[in-house]
């Protein structure tokens, strides 16, 4: 199978630091986790193929066409939606109201069904000012179904949430990847993100340093030196 996302020898410095060193994967099918400690570049990645940022060198490919020198505008319409990791509704308007807003960008999808699958169905009628914060973070999914994107990028999609939860979103995730949606996941609670992801990327001060599986993930000898110096596998 083709890839459906390249990113090839993607480098991004910010005046003398090194943010990202020539970072190169690919994403075909299924989902991927892109991990790392604090500051090891996993954001700047993301938005790099989101389109928020351009990189330095290398090349970022969505079908086999560039995209790293698109605006963001251009790249969410060919089917490439990205979360935020802070939230940001439309806070007068109600759930209903964002789903029909952003379904707006490549045309019809069911609603209902991105009620259902993010259990919003219930609030759908509250606006999002009124919203818990467990509640704005499906929000933040419904509003990137919206858009009925080919490829999501979720920027700690579970962050900040009580394992409960996280558990909520997680299973709406894992209903999606059974349903096809090929999905990028930067997250933190690595125990949870990977019980459900097929392929691992780790990056530690901009560089990869693991590419493989979630089960070869945590005895790498790399993985293990950048979390805990060598020390017990990361935890959640």
């Amino acid at each position: 199978m083709s890839a459906l996302l390249e990113v090839e020898g993607v480098s991004k410095s910010f005046g003398g630091n090194h943010v990202l060193s020539d970072v190169s994967f690919s994403l075909a099918d299924g989902t991927l986790a892109l991990v790392g400690p604090n500051g090891a570049g996993k954001t700047t990645l993301l938005n790099i193929v989101a389109g928020q940022l351009s990189p330095d060198r290398g090349a970022v490919r969505f079908r086999g066409a560039r995209i790293d020198r698109l605006p963001p505008a251009r790249i969410v319409h060919r089917g490439l939606v990205k979360t935020y990791q802070v939230v940001r509704p439309l806070r007068s308007f109600t759930v209903a109201q964002h789903i029909e807003l952003f379904s707006r960008v490549r045309g019809s999808v069911d609603a209902e069904r991105i009620l259902a699958l993010t259990g919003l169905g219930p609030v759908r009628d509250r606006r999002a000012g009124e919203l818990s914060f467990g509640d704005l973070k499906r929000l933040e999914l419904a509003k990137a179904l919206a858009v009925n994107p080919e490829l999501l990028l979720l920027d700690e999609p579970i962050g900040g949430l009580s394992r409960d939860e996280a558990r909520r979103i997680l299973g709406s995730l894992e209903e999606l990847k059974r349903d096809g949606m090929r999905m990028i996941v930067v997250e933190h609670r690595l125990l949870e993100t990977l019980s459900f992801v097929d392929q691992v990327v780790a990056l530690d001060q901009g560089r990869t340093i693991f590419s493989g599986s979630p089960a070869r993930f945590f005895a790498d000898p790399a993985v293990r030196a950048a979390y805990l110096g060598g020390g017990h596998a990361p935890r959640g």
